[in-house]
């Protein structure tokens, strides 16, 4: 598994949680952790299609 792989796994897991979350304050920072995963996944996979 690639390491961006890996991330947008977590972010998927991130945005579950954040479902179940009662209190907005934890759901709101879950949607922010999966939100960082996905732009750091996606700027590794920029930089290996970019060379």
């Amino acid at each position: 598994m690639n390491f961006d792989d890996y991330l947008r796994d977590e972010a998927r897991k991130y945005r579950q949680l954040a479902e179940q979350a009662d209190d907005p304050l934890i759901k709101e920072e879950l949607l922010e952790l999966a939100a960082i995963c996905e732009e750091v996944a996606n700027n590794i996979e920029d930089r290996m299609t970019a060379g």
